[in-house]
């Protein structure tokens, strides 16, 4: 039987608008910036790994230039999530074959290998599903998700900051949910509060 070809996705081409004045993605988490730690847990695993990240934000570029993924340069960036999704599953599409992407902020701290294969080796149990992490005993839906192949052309087409949202409320029957504890699907870092709390509960972040 083929290997079942995964590739993730990682969303950096939004512009941080509530951290105040800071990137939330270059600041420091266990001694390295946001997003360099969460793509390089992503590439332990062994599937392509691909980022989205604005034009000119040369900062971003160089932090992802440390890493084995690939940068996919997102024009006009502040369109929304949706368009960074459409950019980011147009441009690798053009020559690869994946049966599945999984599509994914770059700003949830504890996400890590562990958990990443852990999503991944549930959602291969019934791969023509969407997988998504979803709080135990709690509504919350979490990320990364998995999104077969049937569904990259409707990605490609998405807009907006609803990004895939409305594509998983249209086929909530076709959705796998992966019940989960595990706050490293679910935490992400927005504000300068978020940040602050994190700090106070992990005892490692680093200004």
């Amino acid at each position: 039987m083929a290997q079942h070809q995964i590739g993730f996705l990682f969303l950096a081409a939004g512009a941080s608008s509530r951290m105040r004045g800071s990137d939330k993605l270059l600041k420091e988490i266990y001694g390295v910036p946001l997003i360099q730690r969460t793509l390089n847990e992503a590439l332990k695993l062994n599937f392509p790994v691909f980022v989205t990240v604005p034009e000119y934000d040369t900062e971003r570029k160089l932090i992802v230039s440390k890493t084995n993924a690939v940068e996919i340069e997102v024009k006009d960036a502040d369109l929304g999530m949706g368009h960074s999704i459409a950019t980011g599953l147009t441009q690798i599409t053009k020559n690869l074959n994946f049966h599945s992407l999984a599509i994914c902020p770059s700003d949830l701290p504890g996400l890590n290998a562990g958990s990443l294969r852990k999503l991944i080796n549930f959602f291969l149990k019934s791969p023509e599903m969407i997988c998504q992490p979803t709080k135990l005993e709690d509504p919350k839906m979490g990320h990364p998700v998995i999104f077969p192949k049937k569904y990259f052309e409707e990605l490609k087409l998405v807009k907006g900051d609803m990004g895939a949202r409305n594509i998983l409320y249209k086929n909530e029957n076709d959705l796998n949910r992966f019940e989960s504890d595990d706050d490293s699907y679910f935490v992400d870092l927005d504000t300068p509060e978020d940040f602050n709390n994190w700090e106070k509960r992990n005892m490692k972040l680093t200004e």
